[in-house]
């Protein structure tokens, strides 16, 4: 059995039922964690804001675009690289960023931007990636007005109650934003161990596609972000904010694009095998980077 023939099972109903929910305790939790320092950082320093911002929106497609015409992989890897490229940062980005030491603020706040870009630009990304590299592919199509409400009710409304809880309830706001993040992080865990269980068949098919993608992506836009800031002159901190926060996609969000708005449960493969591999890889340079600080 090849690559292209791999086999995919419907995801289990409490699976359908966790993806859409730790999507919403994502989008509080980055609403959450965004303080008004953030906000003076994004206006302050505009430039980098903007920069990051549309550099992921560009660069990571072409990545995506590059990866497969260079591996020519299956459609199930296509698919999930389509959605990862097309994906906002993700709130483990500043969790990476805290350990390497690089700019948290403006981690948070490229989180933050990315999120509330994503309802518009998620399903424009997808729709162009899965039109142009799969329309042999007549069942990948992507429902783009559903897609969008679906985006604004788990994306953008969560993101302004976390913002709300945050003003409001200032009390232990900073031990409450820190638990937030534990419990997503900690979920997105469990989450990705069970789609890789239900998903077995299909990931062990084309491991060697999905491990080879997921790294070539990984490095490629670690190289990207850290690229841009270079040439666009940022220091040091914000440089290794690039690097993370490019490759860390919100694979929440990812997930819930797959599994509730196209009813794919198999293009969560690539997702599963990427947060493995960037793991062993964010953990691995927070290490080199805190036993070897970078040159201001």
């Amino acid at each position: 059995m090849g690559p292209d023939d791999a086999e995919w099972v419907a995801m289990n109903p409490l699976v359908d039922a966790a993806i859409p929910t730790l999507t919403v305790l994502m989008m509080v939790t980055v609403g959450h964690g965004l303080t008004t320092a953030d906000f003076r950082t994004s206006a302050t320093d505009l430039r980098a804001s903007v920069t990051a911002t549309i550099g992921q929106l560009v660069l990571l497609p072409l990545i995506a675009t590059v990866i497969i015409l260079v591996l020519h992989p299956s459609p199930m890897v296509i698919a999930g690289l389509v959605l990862v490229a097309a994906s906002p940062g993700g709130t483990i980005s500043n969790f990476y960023s805290c350990l390497a030491r690089a700019n948290i603020a403006l981690s948070v706040t490229l989180t933050a931007i990315s999120c509330l870009l994503s309802i518009l630009t998620i399903p424009a990304l997808v729709a162009a990636g899965f039109s142009f590299w799969l329309e042999d592919q007549p069942e990948f199509e992507v429902p783009i007005t559903a897609l969008t409400i679906q985006l604004l009710v788990l994306v953008a409304l969560p993101m302004f109650l976390g913002m709300a809880l945050r003003h409001w309830w200032s009390a232990s706001k900073e031990g409450r934003d820190l638990f937030l993040r534990r419990l997503c992080l900690s979920s997105l865990v469990i989450l990705i161990a069970w789609i890789v269980k239900e998903q077995w068949a299909a990931i062990v098919t084309s491991f060697a596609e999905l491990v080879l993608a997921s790294l070539v992506f990984t490095a490629g836009s670690m190289a990207a972000g850290y690229a841009l800031a270079w040439i666009t002159g940022r220091p040091v901190a914000d440089r290794l904010t690039y690097l993370i926060e490019f490759p860390c996609r919100n694979l929440a969000l990812a997930l819930m694009v797959a599994v509730t708005g196209l009813d794919r449960p198999d293009f969560t493969a690539f997702a599963a095998v990427l947060l493995i591999t960037q793991a062993l890889v964010m953990l691995s340079m927070a290490v080199f980077l805190r036993r070897n600080p970078l040159p201001a």
